[in-house]
């Protein structure tokens, strides 16, 4: 199993050389676990002052991945919906948790992955992305959606037409 004990010292060998020949570049480094928030606490960066810290962001997991054929179970999860003050406030306590790691190790912080899949109701997965992005704006993460244009998706090809969750991540002013 890839936990800490083998990952932090790969990820040093790695960042090592790749200093070799780029020794200012930033490089962007995860936690084990599939870069989950508890993996990020785990890891132990290397002394470097030009690294990101990322982590990928699905929870809760039986709301993101609701129906989503990969996940065992997840059909049982069909019709979970999301948005009140409280799911707000979850959300909150558990994004400040890398924005809290990235201060103590002065480390930029990256929420490299979030979305939630397309089976979950329309205005549940507005509220949730919409929340995701202002909340980690608000504690001064980075972020990347998860992802263009399938499961997860901002974008119909088959219509040519951006989806509400296009709207969530780039509000008009």
């Amino acid at each position: 199993m890839l936990d800490a004990a083998l990952w932090n010292p790969m990820q040093a060998e790695v960042v090592a050389a790749i200093r070799e020949t780029n020794p200012e570049r930033w490089i962007v480094i995860g936690g084990e676990w599939w870069n989950s928030i508890d993996g990020l606490l785990n890891l132990e960066p290397p002394a470097d002052p030009h690294l990101i810290a990322t982590f990928h962001f699905y929870e809760p997991f039986d709301f993101t991945h609701q129906g989503a054929e990969w996940a065992q179970g997840s059909e049982a999860w069909l019709g979970t919906q999301w948005g009140s003050e409280h799911d707000r406030s979850e959300m909150l306590s558990r994004l400040q948790v890398p924005a809290e790691w990235g201060a103590v190790h002065n480390i930029p912080i990256l929420m490299g992955e979030f979305g939630a899949y397309s089976r979950a109701d329309m205005d549940s997965r507005i509220a949730w992305t919409t929340a995701a992005r202002e909340i980690t704006e608000e504690l001064g993460i980075g972020w990347c959606y998860w992802e263009f244009a399938a499961g997860f998706g901002i974008y119909d090809r088959n219509t040519d037409q951006f989806n509400a969750i296009y709207e969530a991540l780039i509000p008009e002013n």
